[in-house]
């Protein structure tokens, strides 16, 4: 009896000094957030239709001076380095540099699209974007549950804008679907506030949910520029790290004549557990005026990729 009691007394004291893996997967399980962490990345989205509603007014010099029977097209690839730094704890740095080219035109349909009559000039151009920088704060709240909330601000570069660089940079604010729009907004310092949930109710289930509200100051003549955005998100992944999932989006241009822009996306992508390459490639669809129907003429349809490391 007394030789059990040994027996169990020496093992209690060596499981008291043995490493507890088990919790360390609980300390380390914040790794699964996508607002968690180190990453740097590259973000890329291409207009695949046209957005007749954010391009120049032009009218048609047509027979009775309307602006009908003009074909409008447009093309826009807008680009952002992004990073995102854990400095301690769950405090992190935020960082993009944008930057886009867009181009867009107006012509008179003829019998031949050679015969296609200009109505205006066309108007093409590149240009930086608003750098940003900003901070957030990401706090696990159990293991299923991760809390984040943060400011950023966005610093104009492109002063005095030509005709064309408005033209690239009124397509480029669209082109998301009016989120993100601080990255394109020119003549404006864009402050942003935002927070946000991720949900992992099972280990091959993500959730994510986030709320934005940015005041754009203009550094000109122009109006101050209000936007609310609002997006959900739920992902099957499996793993190896490849996932499906769908994200639908609200954005509020409140300062817009219409003020509700309804958009979803279907996406691929791997993810990896810990660190490593991560991708993601979706299909942004308006649903609704002014940029929608996405999938007919003269609205918006996007291809969206995102493509970058975590560590």
């Amino acid at each position: 009896m007394r030789q059990l009691a040994s027996s169990l007394a020496a093992l209690s004291l060596l499981l008291s000094f043995t490493p507890p893996a088990l919790a360390d997967e609980t300390v380390t399980a914040e790794q699964w957030a996508k607002s968690y962490g180190f990453r740097l990345g590259m973000e890329a989205d291409v207009l695949t239709s046209t957005i007749e509603a954010n391009l120049p007014d032009w009218e048609a010099v047509s027979g009775d001076g309307t602006s009908g029977g003009v074909d409008r097209s447009s093309f826009v690839a807008s680009f952002a380095a992004v990073a995102q730094i854990r400095l301690v704890a769950g405090l992190h740095l935020d960082a993009e540099l944008p930057f886009a080219y867009g181009s867009s035109r107006a012509s008179a349909p003829g019998p031949e699209e050679h015969d296609a009559a200009a109505v205006a000039p066309e108007l093409e151009g590149f240009f930086f974007g608003n750098p940003s920088i900003g901070l957030h704060y990401a706090a696990n709240m159990t293991t299923m549950l991760m809390l984040m909330g943060g400011f950023s601000a966005s610093i104009p570069i492109t002063q005095d804008p030509s005709d064309d660089t408005k033209a690239a940079a009124a397509a480029a604010v669209a082109v998301r679907g009016y989120f993100d729009a601080q990255r394109a907004l020119l003549e404006h310092v864009p402050l942003r506030a935002r927070g946000g949930i991720e949900l992992r109710p099972i280990e091959a289930f993500y959730v994510r949910s986030d709320l934005v509200a940015m005041f754009a100051i203009p550094t000109g003549g122009g109006d101050t520029e209000f936007f609310i955005e609002q997006s959900n998100e739920a992902e099957l992944r499996s793993v190896g790290g490849f996932g499906v999932g769908a994200r639908l989006q609200a954005a509020f241009p409140l300062t817009q004549t219409d003020k509700l822009q309804l958009a979803a996306e279907p996406f691929v992508g791997v993810e990896p557990p810990t660190s490593g390459l991560y991708f993601r490639a979706g299909l942004l669809v308006a649903l609704d005026e002014p940029l929608g129907f996405g999938l007919e003429q003269g609205k918006l349809a996007t291809v969206r990729v995102a493509l970058g490391a975590r560590f």
